[in-house]
């Protein structure tokens, strides 16, 4: 028993080694939660509602009056404290995971094309049914790193399976992304969905066509 106890915790304390360590690089991830909460704080106590006004996604502002800096800005803005939170918490477990897989660049990439192409779905979705929205969120954004991780975890199921630990994480973790994105009150699941979609075809194009094919560290 006194064996079966110390692999154990050797197996615990290795795999916090790696979280510690894939954390101490994700520097994009830090942040990008730090630049969130601190805008948040900026639009909520010191330039409220100056900062929503001007800042979150109104597509009639956006093609009427040229204003499609509206785009990038509303990725940046929350709701409320829930909505920040709820980003932010998935943003934080998934994307310091993605970001040591990918490099630095790449993560940008699939991070801020999700969030564009979201809310430009949001957009095209909102004109065809002659609807009028006002989003904001990080939430397509952030999809798109979940797209990305669910891309790996399909193309590399049979490695993912074998420990059954990760995948009792990985579907907690899932339970509260769908929760979260699709099923909030309020919540833009037109640009969510076109956030997950881009990190989803994102992350094929660099596992398969760029055969970044190596293992996910953090996930087990």
């Amino acid at each position: 028993m006194d064996n079966i106890e110390r692999e154990s915790s050797e197996i615990t304390d290795q795999f916090w080694d790696r979280q510690e360590k894939i954390y101490k690089k994700a520097f994009i991830t830090i942040g990008l939660l730090t630049i969130n909460i601190v805008v948040f704080l900026i639009s909520t106590f010191v330039a409220y509602p100056t900062v929503y006004n001007e800042g979150v996604l109104v597509t009639e502002r956006i093609l009427n009056d040229g204003e499609f800096y509206r785009i990038a800005t509303a990725i940046f803005l929350h709701a409320d404290i829930k909505h920040l939170f709820n980003n932010m918490i998935i943003l934080f477990l998934v994307g310091a995971v993605v970001e040591n897989y990918t490099g630095h660049i790449y993560y940008v990439i699939v991070y801020f094309f999700s969030g564009f192409f979201g809310n430009i779905l949001s957009m095209a979705y909102e004109l065809k049914n002659g609807l009028k929205w006002i989003s904001l969120g990080a939430s397509g954004a952030v999809m798109g790193i979940v797209g990305f991780l669910i891309s790996w975890l399909i193309l590399n199921r049979r490695v993912f399976l074998r420990s059954k630990g990760t995948v009792i994480r990985v579907a907690l973790l899932l339970i509260f992304v769908i929760q979260s994105c699709f099923f909030q009150e309020g919540a833009n699941t037109v640009a969510h969905l076109g956030g997950f979609i881009t990190g989803f075809v994102l992350g094929l194009l660099n596992i398969v066509v760029f055969k970044n094919d190596k293992m996910m560290e953090g996930l087990a």
